[in-house]
This record gives structure tokens, sequence and C-alpha cells, in this order.
């Protein structure tokens, strides 16, 4: 696996050595909407000086309980939003878990966020609090060969984009990103973290999905409150109910 930015265990920084700077047409709304995603994800105020419980991370291969959904035309009809390019998660279940959905209301905007929030389903919405958040944002790339929309999806993403969303934060670093695959589907995939005044530390991972058959694609960004899993290493960070999300996508066809 290779690191376009490499860090070790806890985010020591290496010098990047990716440094093309091509950018796809939508980068500018892209980066504005990344910026509003970021400065809206507390739930509430019930988050702030209270002891925080400890969620379990999944393993690396062993069976995870999921709800399939599908983003499609069926999925487009029913919320009134175009999707342009279809695909499909598998959002997990966990104990003491509720996975809260919110869907988007215009072109270009966000496709489909998904809350996963402390207690169980008859827990009112005001005494829950916010463990992590997962997001998809479709974008769109010029159908050139693969590996030049590889350079200009690296480019994008996640450096610029990270710094784009937390630009109201004073402390934050962009970790590391990588070149990957998950589920056949070529991926550039970067994790940053920032304080947030009442959340405390928060990882953030911002994975883009490269359509190869399609100018549409679909980024997924997901925000994870540090103090909700015991995180000894980065890459348990792949193991959270957003982490399991991001690694279940497909294009459908």
């Amino acid at each position: 696996m290779e690191w376009f930015c490499k860090f070790d265990q806890f985010g020591n920084r290496h010098k990047q050595y990716y440094e093309d700077k091509i950018l796809f047409k939508q980068s500018t709304k892209l980066l504005a909407f990344l910026f509003i995603i970021l400065s809206s994800i507390v739930m509430s105020n019930a988050q702030e000086n209270k002891p925080s419980i400890k969620y379990n991370l999944f393993s690396v291969d062993g069976l995870v309980i999921s709800d399939i959904i599908n983003i499609d035309a069926k999925f487009a009809q029913e919320h009134n939003i175009p999707i342009l390019t279809p695909f499909t998660i598998k959002v997990p279940r966990q104990k003491d878990v509720t996975s809260l959905f919110e869907y988007g209301t215009a072109p270009n905007s966000m496709i489909i966020k998904i809350n996963f929030a402390t207690g169980g389903k008859n827990l009112p919405n005001e005494e829950r609090e916010l463990i992590e958040n997962l997001q998809f944002i479709p974008f769109d790339i010029e159908m050139t060969d693969d590996e030049d929309r590889l350079k200009r999806l690296t480019n994008l993403m996640p450096i610029d984009a990270f710094n784009m969303a937390t630009q109201a934060y004073e402390q934050k670093e962009f970790i590391g990103a990588r070149r990957t695959v998950i589920n056949g589907i070529d991926v550039i995939d970067g994790v940053g973290k920032y304080t947030h005044p009442q959340l405390g530390l928060v990882y953030v991972r911002i994975t883009g999905f490269l359509n190869k058959d399609d100018v549409n694609g679909v980024f997924a960004m997901s925000n994870l409150v540090a103090n909700k899993y015991d995180i000894t290493n980065l890459e348990q960070i792949f193991l959270t109910n957003a982490g399991k999300t991001i690694e279940s996508f497909e294009y459908l066809k």
C-alpha cells in the first residue's frame, strides 16, 4: 500500500512527494461544501463535559451484520434528489449505536449522511451524543485515461479538501494519504485530524472513489470523535462504523 504522504503510528508526517496541482472543474463548489460539513457536526450540547463511553472496533475480517442501502433510481424518487451514478453501501449494526439518516436536497450536494449516535432506537435524539458521521458527496472528473484521472483526484483530495474543510479550526493536521483499491475500485484515501471546541480530537477520513465508466463519481467523508473509541493506532479508524461502511462501497451497474 503506497502512501503519498507517509505517516507513522500516530501521525508523524514525512515529506509529501506528490506535487502536481491539477483540480477538476467542480473543486471549488465541492471544497466549499466540505467546509459546511465539518462546521455542523455537533449533534447536541449533551456531548460536552460528560464521561465518554467507549465503543468496540470491528475486527478486520469478522462477520458484520449490516443494512444494505442502494443509492439508485428508487432512492432518487423517494428522496427527490438526482443520483448521477448509483452505488450501494452496507451500514453496520452495533449494540447501543443508532444510525440516523439525513438526505440531500439539491444537485451537487450531499447525497446521504449517516450519524452514528449513542443509545438505542428509543432514546430521544436530544440525549444522544455523536460517535461519528459519514457523508457521500458527488463529483465529476473528465474521461481521460485512468492514471490521469487518479492524478486529478489525488490533487483535489485529500490535502486541498482537508485544508478547506478544517479552515475554521486552529489545531489541525493532515496526516497522510494513500492510493488503494476498495472492492475493485481505485481509491484515493486521506486522513487528517483537528480539535473541535466541544468534541475534542476528531479524525477526518476523505475517500474518493474513481468511477472508471463515468465522469460522475462519489466522495465519502467521515468525522470520528476520538474519545468514543480506544484508538491506539491510525489503522483502527478503518474499523469503526463509518470505516466499515466506506469499505463496503460499490458502484452499481
